[in-house]
């Protein structure tokens, strides 16, 4: 039997960078493009915008790429944020979950989440809500209703969230019959 105190799990989670995103990336790059050759003809001031734009882009895709890293102490679940360009990270703390207060855990659009979507949401103050999962259509995800603890004691928690088979296998030891995650590979 493992001792749940023991428990230490990192994982990451890359969030897919939309669509929309890629075109507006694409707009920005056909942009310096333009500029660059009008500089041909103009000179120095299509220089700046061409210089101008590509800094921008990329600002903005440095912006876009954000991943979540899980970790696991116990029963305590901690969600950081990374964001920002590669030279200058973001890091900031996200979310924290306590485990022992967890009410149910499982894929998204399963009924057994009905009862706890209708409690939290008729709840005062307003539930709150994260999304740390991947943002991918092609990837299922889970979903968590907890009571939340610190500055958000007394609402509830709904959380988006990737589960992989490492995760999923402590989190069934933490809150037994309250997760009802299932492997896609299964």
């Amino acid at each position: 039997m493992v001792d749940i105190r023991s428990i230490c799990y990192r994982e990451t989670v890359e969030r897919k960078i939309q669509s929309h995103i890629r075109v507006i990336q694409f707009m920005l790059y056909v942009a310096v493009a333009i500029f660059t050759f009008l500089g041909t003809m103009w000179g120095f001031p299509m220089l700046v915008l061409s210089l101008g734009t590509l800094f921008f882009a990329w600002y903005f895709m440095g912006i876009a790429r954000v991943s979540y890293e899980y970790r696991l102490d116990g029963t305590m679940l901690t969600v950081l944020r990374h964001s920002g360009m590669r030279s200058r990270p973001k890091t900031e703390d996200f979310l924290h979950m306590d485990l022992t207060r967890l009410v149910i855990m499982a894929d998204e659009g399963v009924d057994l989440l009905d009862e706890a979507e209708s409690a939290s949401k008729a709840a005062t103050p307003r539930r709150i809500t994260y999304d740390v999962s991947a943002h991918d259509a092609d990837r299922g995800c889970a979903v968590a209703y907890c009571m939340g603890t610190g500055p958000e004691e007394g609402r509830w928690l709904k959380v988006y969230m990737q589960v992989s088979p490492g995760l999923r296998s402590y989190l069934n030891m933490i809150c037994r019959d309250r997760v009802f995650v299932h492997d896609e590979r299964e």
